[in-house]
């Protein structure tokens, strides 16, 4: 289940953010979470959006909407976190409040074994709470190694999830695929689509922000659509959308 929850800036509360938040995030639901049964790792959530500027690393606010995706396999968990942050009066995201207004439930696409995404929210393929060593390296996205990284990491987390050795056999399909208009793009204007961010336990690890196209079975992809892709899904991160058209 996808919920898309639509905020109001306080005014009187600061309208910039650190471009990198997600802990930010982690920390602030998370004390709505404690208080919710169901597992966390099967809960996934966006970036917040809203119109913004970019300034010395911060995300400075230009209009008081602001919103949060958010998602998870179990319905009754997602529904107890809209109700708990429509409880409350504000939700604190560091020195910002966001006052929620509305929220809708984004239906889900139809899963085909082919589906074009991009990332709203960093993309980490190297937990570094676990694998300091690996967690700064960049992986080329367009070789096979950063595929099969996806795919080692998405089929452990499915079995974790409940689904049989006889399930996992049917999703040996798997294969990422970045947009090779948007990498080119991105190295001839000399930006970067791999930058670095920290856990919410501190540590830095390299993620990922590029749209990409996966082949892989329908069930696969709504794991991915409620769960997110990559490591650290739980703290806000590996969240994608459909690409339009």
């Amino acid at each position: 289940m996808r919920i898309k929850i639509s905020f109001l800036r306080e005014h009187s509360s600061a309208n910039s953010i650190p471009l990198h938040h997600q802990k930010l995030l982690t920390d602030s639901l998370g004390m709505y979470m404690d208080e919710i049964s169901g597992d966390r790792s099967l809960f996934n959530f966006s970036s917040l959006k809203g119109t913004s500027k970019i300034q010395n690393g911060f995300m400075r606010f230009l209009s008081s909407k602001i919103t949060l995706v958010i998602s998870s396999r179990n319905q009754e968990f997602a529904e107890a976190l809209v109700k708990k942050i429509f409880d409350n009066p504000h939700l604190a995201v560091g020195k910002m409040n966001l006052v929620p207004k509305t929220y809708e439930v984004i239906p889900d696409p139809s899963f085909q074994t082919k589906m074009r995404y991009l990332c709203i929210s960093p993309l980490i393929i190297f937990n570094p709470d676990k694998e300091s060593e690996r967690a700064q390296d960049i992986v080329d996205p367009t070789s096979q190694q950063f595929s099969d990284i996806l795919y080692n990491i998405t089929l452990d987390r499915m079995e974790k999830a409940g689904f049989t050795e006889t399930m996992l056999n049917e999703f040996a399909e798997f294969e990422a695929q970045p947009d090779m208009e948007y990498i080119n793009k991105i190295n001839e204007s000399g930006k970067k689509y791999a930058r670095m961010y920290k856990s919410a336990a501190g540590n830095p690890m390299m993620g990922f922000l590029l749209p990409f196209t996966l082949h892989a079975h329908p069930d696969v992809h709504k794991f991915i659509w409620e769960c997110g892709i990559g490591q650290l899904t739980e703290e806000g991160y590996g969240m994608v959308d459909m690409v339009k058209g």
